[in-house]
């Protein structure tokens, strides 16, 4: 332990000087099971609290400061990181923060890596350097979008994959804008046929309109 002590007082001083917030995490027994040991000033002061009460707050850090709608997918790369056991692997993620003097979420772009290994190469501590977003044009919009087509994915994934593989080409061309006609050309089959899939579409992913057909081929990446 003395030597990941030391580690931590050497990159402290290297990280108050970085733009970002700069984050250590203890990993627990449990993936989801982490809290943090170490934040950088400037995101001590934008929470609102001191180190000690951080490390207090322990695995309810995330739940206190941070929008979950999304931790799902965090938490499958998270695990694929862990499993690699590769400290120059990194991955990048969007999440929201919750300022102490703010009532809106605050968008940031993070990027997370391995910190420390046990001596069997098992990770147990990850840095996490985030940078907010919220003054960067567009960027916030395009993170809330994002974050809603996850959340339409994550919620209509079941009713997508009950289509077969030519009603999801049908469901692309719909998409597109084609009408029937051009799509039965251009898939070669009947234009009646075509209808019987649109029809079969609107039934099991109970929509109706030109626009859910758009908003599950962007969420399915169909186009």
């Amino acid at each position: 332990m003395k030597s990941l002590n030391e580690k931590i007082e050497k990159f402290a001083s290297c990280a108050e000087s970085m733009p970002g917030v700069v984050v250590i995490h203890e990993l627990g027994e449990d993936i989801s099971d982490f809290r943090s040991i170490f934040m950088t000033s400037n995101g001590l002061q934008q929470l609102g609290i001191s180190l000690n009460e951080l490390m207090q707050i322990g695995p309810k850090y995330h739940e206190r400061f941070f929008n979950n709608e999304d931790m799902e997918g965090f938490m499958v790369k998270l695990h694929k990181l862990l499993e690699s056991r590769d400290p120059d692997e990194t991955f990048t993620f969007f999440q929201q923060v919750k300022f102490r003097d703010r009532d809106e979420w605050v968008w940031h772009i993070s990027s997370i890596r391995i910190f420390h290994q046990a001596p069997d190469g098992r990770p147990t501590h990850l840095v996490t350097v985030a940078f907010p977003v919220d003054q960067m044009k567009h960027i916030p919009n395009k993170a809330e979008r994002l974050l809603a087509e996850n959340q339409f994915f994550r919620e209509n994934l079941q009713k997508f994959i009950s289509l077969g593989s030519r009603a999801k080409e049908v469901l692309r061309l719909v998409a597109l804008g084609k009408s029937s006609a051009e799509i039965a050309e251009e898939l070669h089959i009947t234009v009646d046929t075509v209808n019987t899939h649109r029809k079969n579409i609107k039934k099991k992913l109970e929509i109706n309109t030109t626009y859910e057909f758009t908003e599950y081929a962007h969420a399915f990446d169909l186009i």
